[in-house]
């Protein structure tokens, strides 16, 4: 049990690391491609606030620890799900961003927990998955993609009479603010989701029983260790993602770009602080940066780059839960 509970500590901190490594890119992208920000400040100014936002909020975790599969009571088999599906969702963190295609750290997670769970025989309730964590996942950014339009449109026909230099160096304090906001709900969105499978791995280790509808309450260790393993995978990522979502998909100006930080910040801070529904950052930065090419200036979607994207978008929870039963199936296999 003892080396079960480390290993299960280890990956889940090694997700977050890679959460953040991933999906920093695409937090700062576009106030770097806009140059509102620099490449460094912008990367500190992630780490920082994603480190704070770790800290706040809970009702994701509780959102998330109850309704992807019904856990069983025995310890060593929630470990070992626990284990397998972390597994898998890293691993489809790291193949993903060697590729540069953005895929959601949410969809990973859970993908790879429903996987392992259903090997080792747990019950999952669909439509409670569906309703509290899928539909949700599916559907904001696309929501998000019309508010984006609609603002872009809104704001151009307000902006129509200014000269594109004082525009853009507006636009540019605005992206830089913004980028700090869309830090601050990534650290909320994404680091609740391991905080709970943390505090899963600690109900089970001290040989307690999680049942949907107790308390549940994440200790400050745990959310300082995910706040740190997520701020620092921010501080030390790379840049393929964030080339894929700002660069390569759509062209966007520093005016567009900092209306889509703008809507994408106030989503994921609404989502998490209101109504406490995880939220993808990565897809719902790419529906704000989409929404904008569809109002106001001539906009560009290159499809050759946006396919994989979808491509990725529809397996994201499939392919992570195929690799969650085969790594359950591998501890299966070693009596785990």
């Amino acid at each position: 049990m003892e080396i079960l509970f480390a290993l299960v500590v280890v990956v889940t901190v090694a997700f977050a690391f890679v959460n953040g490594f991933h999906d920093a890119g695409v937090t700062v992208g576009n106030a770097v491609v806009s140059r509102a920000l620099t490449p460094r400040i912008a990367m500190t100014l992630a780490a920082v606030f994603n480190f704070v936002g770790a800290l706040l909020g809970l009702g994701i975790a509780v959102t998330v620890a109850e309704n992807i599969i019904e856990f069983p009571h025995q310890p060593g088999d929630l470990l070992s799900i626990l284990l397998a599906g972390m597994a898998a969702a890293t691993l489809w963190g790291i193949v993903t961003y060697v590729v540069a295609i953005p895929v959601s750290s949410t969809y990973s997670l859970v993908g790879g927990v429903l996987g392992s769970g259903l090997a080792y025989g747990a019950h999952a309730d669909l439509a409670s998955l569906m309703l509290r964590l899928v539909v949700p996942l599916l559907t904001v950014p696309i929501i998000v993609m019309g508010i984006s339009a609609l603002c872009t449109a809104v704001l151009s026909r307000l902006a129509a009479g200014s000269a594109p230099k004082p525009l853009f160096r507006r636009s540019r304090a605005a992206g830089a603010v913004f980028t700090g906001l869309l830090s601050l709900g990534h650290g909320i969105q994404d680091a609740q989701k391991s905080c709970a499978i943390l505090m899963l791995a600690i109900v089970a280790y001290q040989g307690a029983r999680f049942t949907d509808g107790d308390p549940f309450e994440v200790t400050w260790e745990v959310r300082i260790l995910v706040a740190t393993a997520l701020a620092v995978g921010t501080l030390v990522s790379g840049w393929r993602v964030a080339r894929t979502v700002s660069r390569r998909i759509a062209l966007l100006d520093p005016f567009k770009s900092a209306i889509a930080d703008g809507v994408s910040s106030v989503a994921l801070l609404v989502s998490a602080l209101t109504v406490s529904v995880p939220v993808s950052l990565v897809y719902t930065v790419v529906g704000s940066n989409l929404g904008t090419q569809f109002a106001g200036r001539p906009g560009v979607i290159r499809g050759r780059f946006l396919t994989p994207v979808l491509a990725i978008w529809v397996l994201g929870i499939p392919a992570p839960a195929v690799l969650g039963a085969l790594f359950a199936g591998g501890l299966m296999l070693l009596g785990v």
